[in-house]
Protein backbone atom coordinates (compact mmCIF):
# COMPACT_ATOMS: atom_id res chain seq x y z
CA UNK A 1 0.00 0.00 0.00
CA UNK A 2 2.97 2.45 0.67
CA UNK A 3 4.18 2.01 -2.83
CA UNK A 4 1.07 2.57 -4.62
CA UNK A 5 1.01 5.69 -1.89
CA UNK A 6 3.98 6.51 -2.85
CA UNK A 7 3.15 6.13 -6.82
CA UNK A 8 0.24 8.20 -6.98
CA UNK A 9 2.42 11.05 -5.22
CA UNK A 10 4.78 10.92 -7.50
CA UNK A 11 2.05 11.01 -10.68
CA UNK A 12 0.11 13.62 -8.87
CA UNK A 13 3.38 15.88 -8.54
CA UNK A 14 4.49 14.82 -11.99
CA UNK A 15 0.98 16.10 -13.53
CA UNK A 16 1.74 19.96 -10.90
CA UNK A 17 5.00 19.99 -12.84
CA UNK A 18 3.80 19.28 -16.23
CA UNK A 19 0.77 21.80 -15.80
CA UNK A 20 3.39 24.27 -14.05
CA UNK A 21 5.28 24.04 -17.04
CA UNK A 22 3.26 24.55 -19.68
CA UNK A 23 1.07 27.69 -17.73
CA UNK A 24 4.84 29.24 -17.68
CA UNK A 25 5.86 28.63 -21.35
CA UNK A 26 2.29 29.00 -22.91
CA UNK A 27 3.18 32.10 -25.14
CA UNK A 28 6.09 30.32 -26.73
CA UNK A 29 3.78 27.00 -27.29
CA UNK A 30 1.21 28.67 -28.71
CA UNK A 31 3.67 30.13 -31.33
CA UNK A 32 4.87 26.89 -32.12
CA UNK A 33 1.40 25.89 -32.46
CA UNK A 34 0.37 28.99 -35.15
CA UNK A 35 3.78 28.33 -37.15
CA UNK A 36 3.19 24.71 -37.73
CA UNK A 37 -0.91 25.66 -38.91
CA UNK A 38 0.62 28.28 -41.01
CA UNK A 39 2.86 25.51 -42.61
CA UNK A 40 0.61 22.59 -43.02
CA UNK A 41 -1.93 25.33 -44.73
CA UNK A 42 1.70 26.67 -47.10
CA UNK A 43 2.22 23.33 -47.82
CA UNK A 44 -1.38 22.52 -48.86
CA UNK A 45 -1.70 25.80 -50.93
CA UNK A 46 1.45 24.72 -52.93
CA UNK A 47 0.29 21.07 -53.68
CA UNK A 48 -2.60 22.04 -55.32
CA UNK A 49 -1.97 25.33 -56.84
CA UNK A 50 0.17 25.57 -60.16
CA UNK A 51 3.79 26.35 -60.06
CA UNK A 52 7.02 26.94 -62.58
CA UNK A 53 7.60 23.67 -64.22
CA UNK A 54 11.31 23.77 -63.49
CA UNK A 55 10.34 24.22 -59.25
CA UNK A 56 8.96 21.72 -57.28
CA UNK A 57 5.70 22.47 -55.64
CA UNK A 58 7.57 21.89 -51.76
CA UNK A 59 10.44 24.48 -52.64
CA UNK A 60 9.04 27.97 -51.24
CA UNK A 61 8.26 25.74 -48.38
CA UNK A 62 12.15 25.54 -47.72
CA UNK A 63 11.87 29.29 -47.38
CA UNK A 64 8.37 29.86 -45.73
CA UNK A 65 8.88 27.52 -43.03
CA UNK A 66 12.17 28.88 -41.51
CA UNK A 67 10.95 32.55 -41.99
CA UNK A 68 7.65 31.68 -40.01
CA UNK A 69 8.95 29.58 -37.22
CA UNK A 70 10.77 33.22 -36.29
CA UNK A 71 7.44 34.08 -35.20
CA UNK A 72 9.10 32.16 -31.98
CA UNK A 73 11.51 34.99 -31.60
CA UNK A 74 9.15 37.51 -31.92
CA UNK A 75 9.59 39.11 -28.39
CA UNK A 76 12.81 39.37 -28.39
CA UNK A 77 13.97 40.64 -31.85
CA UNK A 78 10.14 41.93 -33.36
CA UNK A 79 12.05 43.93 -36.18
CA UNK A 80 14.17 41.06 -37.45
CA UNK A 81 11.31 38.60 -37.46
CA UNK A 82 8.96 41.49 -38.97
CA UNK A 83 11.19 42.57 -42.32
CA UNK A 84 12.47 38.54 -42.50
CA UNK A 85 8.34 37.48 -42.95
CA UNK A 86 7.84 40.57 -45.37
CA UNK A 87 11.10 39.49 -47.59
CA UNK A 88 9.86 36.13 -47.54
CA UNK A 89 5.92 37.24 -48.41
CA UNK A 90 7.52 39.54 -51.29
CA UNK A 91 9.46 37.13 -53.10
CA UNK A 92 7.13 34.59 -52.91
CA UNK A 93 4.27 37.22 -54.33
CA UNK A 94 7.04 38.40 -57.39
CA UNK A 95 7.44 34.69 -58.30
CA UNK A 96 3.66 34.40 -58.71
CA UNK A 97 3.26 31.53 -55.65
CA UNK A 98 0.97 31.29 -53.11
CA UNK A 99 1.97 32.54 -50.04
CA UNK A 100 -0.24 30.31 -48.13
CA UNK A 101 -1.03 32.09 -44.38
CA UNK A 102 2.30 34.36 -44.79
CA UNK A 103 -0.18 37.50 -44.67
CA UNK A 104 -1.36 36.65 -40.95
CA UNK A 105 2.15 36.13 -39.61
CA UNK A 106 2.81 39.35 -41.58
CA UNK A 107 0.00 41.17 -39.12
CA UNK A 108 1.63 39.20 -36.11
CA UNK A 109 4.75 40.16 -36.81
CA UNK A 110 3.27 43.96 -36.85
CA UNK A 111 1.77 43.78 -33.63
CA UNK A 112 5.05 42.67 -31.88
CA UNK A 113 6.59 45.95 -33.15
CA UNK A 114 3.75 48.36 -32.14
CA UNK A 115 3.36 46.23 -28.49
CA UNK A 116 6.94 47.37 -27.74
CA UNK A 117 7.22 50.72 -29.51
CA UNK A 118 6.19 53.91 -29.76
CA UNK A 119 3.29 55.51 -31.90
CA UNK A 120 5.64 56.90 -33.95
CA UNK A 121 7.20 53.48 -34.62
CA UNK A 122 3.70 51.69 -34.97
CA UNK A 123 2.72 54.11 -38.00
CA UNK A 124 6.58 53.89 -39.67
CA UNK A 125 6.03 49.63 -39.32
CA UNK A 126 2.31 50.16 -41.09
CA UNK A 127 3.77 51.71 -43.76
CA UNK A 128 6.34 49.34 -44.44
CA UNK A 129 4.07 46.72 -44.29
CA UNK A 130 1.74 48.17 -46.70
CA UNK A 131 4.52 47.12 -49.48
CA UNK A 132 3.38 44.28 -49.86
CA UNK A 133 -0.53 44.87 -51.38
CA UNK A 134 1.38 47.38 -53.58
CA UNK A 135 3.40 44.64 -54.65
CA UNK A 136 0.47 42.10 -54.99
CA UNK A 137 -1.84 45.11 -57.19
CA UNK A 138 1.30 45.23 -59.32
CA UNK A 139 2.59 41.61 -59.81
CA UNK A 140 -0.71 40.76 -60.29
CA UNK A 141 -1.77 43.26 -62.36
CA UNK A 142 -5.11 44.11 -60.81
CA UNK A 143 -7.55 46.80 -61.95
CA UNK A 144 -8.01 49.56 -60.81
CA UNK A 145 -10.79 48.93 -58.40
CA UNK A 146 -9.31 45.73 -57.33
CA UNK A 147 -5.97 47.31 -56.54
CA UNK A 148 -8.38 50.10 -54.41
CA UNK A 149 -10.03 47.34 -52.48
CA UNK A 150 -6.91 44.96 -52.12
CA UNK A 151 -5.01 48.27 -51.00
CA UNK A 152 -8.04 49.17 -48.93
CA UNK A 153 -8.19 46.12 -46.80
CA UNK A 154 -4.53 46.11 -46.21
CA UNK A 155 -4.97 49.61 -44.40
CA UNK A 156 -7.84 48.57 -42.12
CA UNK A 157 -6.13 45.02 -41.35
CA UNK A 158 -3.02 47.52 -40.21
CA UNK A 159 -5.49 49.85 -38.43
CA UNK A 160 -6.89 47.34 -36.65
CA UNK A 161 -3.81 45.33 -35.58
CA UNK A 162 -1.84 48.79 -34.70
CA UNK A 163 -5.02 49.80 -32.45
CA UNK A 164 -5.17 46.47 -30.74
CA UNK A 165 -1.14 46.57 -30.14
CA UNK A 166 -1.55 50.35 -28.86
CA UNK A 167 -4.56 48.89 -26.74
CA UNK A 168 -2.94 46.60 -25.15
CA UNK A 169 0.17 48.77 -24.55
CA UNK A 170 -1.97 51.24 -22.87
CA UNK A 171 -3.63 48.12 -20.66
CA UNK A 172 0.45 46.84 -19.36
CA UNK A 173 1.14 50.63 -18.42
CA UNK A 174 -1.35 51.06 -16.52
CA UNK A 175 -0.98 47.23 -14.65
CA UNK A 176 2.73 48.30 -14.41
CA UNK A 177 1.37 51.47 -12.74
CA UNK A 178 -1.03 49.85 -10.40
CA UNK A 179 1.00 47.04 -9.60
CA UNK A 180 3.81 50.09 -8.42
CA UNK A 181 1.34 51.82 -6.99
CA UNK A 182 0.07 48.56 -4.79
CA UNK A 183 3.59 48.38 -3.70
CA UNK A 184 4.14 51.34 -2.90
CA UNK A 185 1.11 51.11 -0.59
CA UNK A 186 2.14 48.25 0.61
CA UNK A 187 5.31 50.04 1.74
CA UNK A 188 3.67 52.65 3.23
CA UNK A 189 1.07 50.48 5.04
CA UNK A 190 4.54 48.45 6.96
CA UNK A 191 6.12 51.99 7.46
CA UNK A 192 2.77 53.57 8.97
CA UNK A 193 2.73 49.51 10.94
CA UNK A 194 6.10 50.53 12.34
CA UNK A 195 5.82 54.28 12.98
CA UNK A 196 2.74 53.01 14.96
CA UNK A 197 4.35 50.46 16.66
CA UNK A 198 7.11 52.63 17.58
CA UNK A 199 5.08 55.50 19.39
CA UNK A 200 3.17 52.67 21.01
CA UNK A 201 6.08 51.69 22.51
CA UNK A 202 6.87 54.91 23.46
CA UNK A 203 3.55 55.24 24.93
CA UNK A 204 3.81 52.47 27.25
CA UNK A 205 7.24 53.09 28.22
CA UNK A 206 5.75 56.70 29.24
CA UNK A 207 3.27 54.73 31.12
CA UNK A 208 5.36 52.23 33.08
CA UNK A 209 7.92 55.47 33.73
CA UNK A 210 5.04 57.94 35.22
CA UNK A 211 3.71 54.86 37.56
CA UNK A 212 7.35 53.45 38.42
CA UNK A 213 8.73 56.45 39.46
CA UNK A 214 5.85 58.11 41.43
CA UNK A 215 5.17 54.63 43.50
CA UNK A 216 8.60 54.36 44.26
CA UNK A 217 9.35 58.05 44.99
CA UNK A 218 6.37 57.83 47.36
CA UNK A 219 7.47 54.43 48.43
CA UNK A 220 10.92 55.73 49.41
CA UNK A 221 9.59 58.61 50.92
CA UNK A 222 7.36 56.91 53.46
CA UNK A 223 10.16 54.52 54.07
CA UNK A 224 12.72 57.49 55.43
CA UNK A 225 9.87 58.91 57.48
CA UNK A 226 8.69 55.65 59.29
CA UNK A 227 12.76 54.71 59.85
CA UNK A 228 13.01 58.17 60.85
CA UNK A 229 9.66 58.23 63.91
CA UNK A 230 10.24 54.22 64.57
CA UNK A 231 11.94 55.00 67.81
CA UNK A 232 10.28 57.95 69.25
CA UNK A 233 6.13 57.97 67.65
CA UNK A 234 5.79 54.58 67.31
CA UNK A 235 2.34 55.53 66.68
CA UNK A 236 2.92 57.09 63.89
CA UNK A 237 5.69 54.81 62.21
CA UNK A 238 2.96 52.92 62.10
CA UNK A 239 0.63 54.98 60.16
CA UNK A 240 3.15 55.69 57.79
CA UNK A 241 3.86 51.67 57.39
CA UNK A 242 0.53 51.56 56.86
CA UNK A 243 0.24 54.01 53.63
CA UNK A 244 3.62 53.02 52.50
CA UNK A 245 1.72 49.53 51.81
CA UNK A 246 -0.83 50.95 50.46
CA UNK A 247 1.31 53.43 48.16
CA UNK A 248 3.21 49.59 47.54
CA UNK A 249 -0.02 47.90 46.71
CA UNK A 250 -1.48 50.40 44.29
CA UNK A 251 1.79 50.36 42.46
CA UNK A 252 1.48 46.57 41.99
CA UNK A 253 -2.16 46.83 41.07
CA UNK A 254 -1.37 49.40 38.22
CA UNK A 255 1.46 47.40 37.18
CA UNK A 256 -0.47 44.35 36.73
CA UNK A 257 -3.56 46.10 35.53
CA UNK A 258 -0.89 47.55 32.42
CA UNK A 259 0.94 44.09 31.98
CA UNK A 260 -2.61 42.22 31.62
CA UNK A 261 -3.65 44.67 28.96
CA UNK A 262 -0.43 44.37 26.84
CA UNK A 263 -0.54 40.15 26.86
CA UNK A 264 -4.69 40.10 26.06
CA UNK A 265 -4.19 43.19 23.35
CA UNK A 266 -2.06 40.74 21.41
CA UNK A 267 -5.43 38.39 21.07
CA UNK A 268 -8.02 41.12 21.19
CA UNK A 269 -6.93 43.85 18.82
CA UNK A 270 -7.54 46.37 21.32
CA UNK A 271 -5.24 49.43 22.47
CA UNK A 272 -3.62 48.29 26.09
CA UNK A 273 -4.24 51.66 27.35
CA UNK A 274 -7.85 51.31 27.22
CA UNK A 275 -8.01 48.64 29.84
CA UNK A 276 -6.99 50.85 32.75
CA UNK A 277 -8.68 53.99 33.57
CA UNK A 278 -7.19 57.58 32.31
CA UNK A 279 -5.96 59.31 35.00
CA UNK A 280 -7.74 62.25 35.26
CA UNK A 281 -6.93 65.71 37.30
CA UNK A 282 -9.81 64.72 40.04
CA UNK A 283 -6.79 62.63 41.37
CA UNK A 284 -4.83 65.48 41.75
CA UNK A 285 -5.59 65.66 45.32
CA UNK A 286 -4.65 62.14 45.99
CA UNK A 287 -1.98 62.49 44.44
CA UNK A 288 -0.89 65.31 46.25
CA UNK A 289 -1.62 63.78 49.94
CA UNK A 290 -0.10 60.73 49.09
CA UNK A 291 3.52 62.94 49.73
CA UNK A 292 2.88 65.34 52.43
CA UNK A 293 4.34 63.71 56.16
CA UNK A 294 7.43 64.42 54.81
CA UNK A 295 10.30 66.57 54.46
CA UNK A 296 9.06 68.95 51.71
CA UNK A 297 5.60 71.05 52.41
CA UNK A 298 3.27 70.80 49.79
CA UNK A 299 0.71 73.05 48.79
CA UNK A 300 -1.98 72.26 45.71
CA UNK A 301 -4.22 75.33 44.46
CA UNK A 302 -6.72 75.37 41.93
CA UNK A 303 -7.82 78.92 40.29
CA UNK A 304 -10.16 79.67 37.91
CA UNK A 305 -13.51 78.15 36.71
CA UNK A 306 -13.21 74.56 37.37
CA UNK A 307 -14.35 72.30 35.04
CA UNK A 308 -14.22 68.89 33.15
CA UNK A 309 -11.78 68.81 30.04
CA UNK A 310 -11.10 66.17 27.46
CA UNK A 311 -9.53 62.96 28.12
CA UNK A 312 -6.55 63.59 26.63
CA UNK A 313 -6.01 66.96 28.37
CA UNK A 314 -6.98 65.43 31.71
CA UNK A 315 -4.29 62.46 31.32
CA UNK A 316 -1.37 64.94 30.16
CA UNK A 317 -2.34 67.21 32.75
CA UNK A 318 -1.92 64.76 35.25
CA UNK A 319 1.09 62.59 34.31
CA UNK A 320 2.64 66.15 34.22
CA UNK A 321 1.91 67.13 37.81
CA UNK A 322 3.05 63.27 38.58
CA UNK A 323 6.10 63.59 36.48
CA UNK A 324 7.18 66.93 38.31
CA UNK A 325 6.15 65.89 41.32
CA UNK A 326 8.42 62.65 41.30
CA UNK A 327 11.33 64.73 40.19
CA UNK A 328 10.63 67.24 43.31
CA UNK A 329 10.91 64.42 45.41
CA UNK A 330 14.00 62.74 43.70
CA UNK A 331 16.10 66.04 44.08
CA UNK A 332 14.86 68.37 46.33
CA UNK A 333 15.81 67.46 50.12
CA UNK A 334 13.23 69.72 52.11
CA UNK A 335 11.64 72.63 51.62
CA UNK A 336 8.52 73.72 50.05
CA UNK A 337 6.88 73.02 46.68
CA UNK A 338 3.37 74.34 45.38
CA UNK A 339 1.23 72.79 42.51
CA UNK A 340 -1.36 75.21 40.46
CA UNK A 341 -3.65 74.37 38.31
CA UNK A 342 -4.95 77.50 36.72
CA UNK A 343 -8.11 76.37 34.50
CA UNK A 344 -8.46 79.98 31.77
CA UNK A 345 -11.06 80.69 29.34
CA UNK A 346 -8.76 78.87 26.42
CA UNK A 347 -6.34 76.68 28.05
CA UNK A 348 -5.10 75.63 31.63
CA UNK A 349 -1.88 76.29 32.95
CA UNK A 350 -0.13 74.12 35.44
CA UNK A 351 3.09 75.11 37.71
CA UNK A 352 4.87 72.71 39.87
CA UNK A 353 7.70 74.87 41.99
CA UNK A 354 9.90 74.05 44.81
CA UNK A 355 12.47 75.61 47.11
CA UNK A 356 14.87 73.84 48.81
CA UNK A 357 15.56 74.26 52.16
CA UNK A 358 18.12 76.35 53.94
CA UNK A 359 21.52 75.26 54.01
CA UNK A 360 20.75 72.80 50.74
CA UNK A 361 22.24 73.13 47.18
CA UNK A 362 19.37 72.75 44.49
CA UNK A 363 20.53 70.80 40.87
CA UNK A 364 21.07 72.01 37.63
CA UNK A 365 18.23 70.47 36.86
CA UNK A 366 15.57 68.18 38.51
CA UNK A 367 14.78 66.60 35.48
CA UNK A 368 16.80 63.54 33.90
CA UNK A 369 16.88 60.88 31.59
CA UNK A 370 13.60 61.18 29.22
CA UNK A 371 11.39 62.46 31.89
CA UNK A 372 11.38 66.44 30.05
CA UNK A 373 11.42 64.99 26.97
CA UNK A 374 8.48 62.42 27.41
CA UNK A 375 6.85 65.71 29.12
CA UNK A 376 7.69 68.04 25.72
CA UNK A 377 6.24 65.10 23.46
CA UNK A 378 2.51 65.01 25.43
CA UNK A 379 2.64 68.53 25.61
CA UNK A 380 3.30 69.42 21.87
CA UNK A 381 0.91 66.75 21.07
CA UNK A 382 -2.36 68.57 22.66
CA UNK A 383 -0.68 71.69 20.37
CA UNK A 384 0.81 73.26 24.20
CA UNK A 385 3.76 74.83 25.37
CA UNK A 386 6.05 73.89 28.82
CA UNK A 387 9.09 75.64 30.19
CA UNK A 388 11.42 73.82 32.72
CA UNK A 389 13.96 76.10 34.50
CA UNK A 390 15.85 76.69 37.73
CA UNK A 391 14.42 79.76 39.95
CA UNK A 392 16.08 80.93 42.56
CA UNK A 393 17.35 77.89 45.66
CA UNK A 394 14.47 75.67 43.53
CA UNK A 395 13.16 74.75 40.40
CA UNK A 396 9.79 75.57 38.32
CA UNK A 397 7.97 74.28 35.34
CA UNK A 398 4.95 75.75 33.53
CA UNK A 399 2.95 73.82 30.75
CA UNK A 400 -0.06 75.42 29.15
CA UNK A 401 -2.32 72.77 27.39
CA UNK A 402 -4.93 73.92 25.20
CA UNK A 403 -8.97 73.31 25.89
CA UNK A 404 -12.52 73.58 25.34
CA UNK A 405 -13.86 77.19 26.14
CA UNK A 406 -17.42 75.03 26.57
CA UNK A 407 -16.10 72.54 28.62
CA UNK A 408 -18.57 71.71 31.57
CA UNK A 409 -18.71 72.41 34.38
CA UNK A 410 -17.28 70.12 37.21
Amino acid sequence: MVDHALGRTAATSSRTGLWAWLVEHRAVLGDIGFVLVLAVAHGFDLSIGEHPPWMDWWWPLLVSVPATALLVLRRRAPWTVFLVILVVTIALTLLKLYIGGLNLAILVAIYSVCVRGSLAVSVVAGTVAMIFPVTQAVVFELTPVESFLRITGGVVNLVMVIGWARTMQIGRQRAAQLEQTLTMLDEARDQLAADAAVVERARIAREFHDIVSHNLSVVALRAGVARALIDRDREHARQTLQELEQSSRSALGEMRNLLNALRDSNSAGQDPMDWQPTPRLDGVDALVDSVRGGRVEWRFERRGQVRELGPGVEMTAYRIVQEAMTNVLKHAGSGRARVLLDYGPSALRIEVTNHQGAGEVPPVSHFSGHGLIGLRERVALLGGTLTAHPVLNGFHLEAVLPCAENSDLA
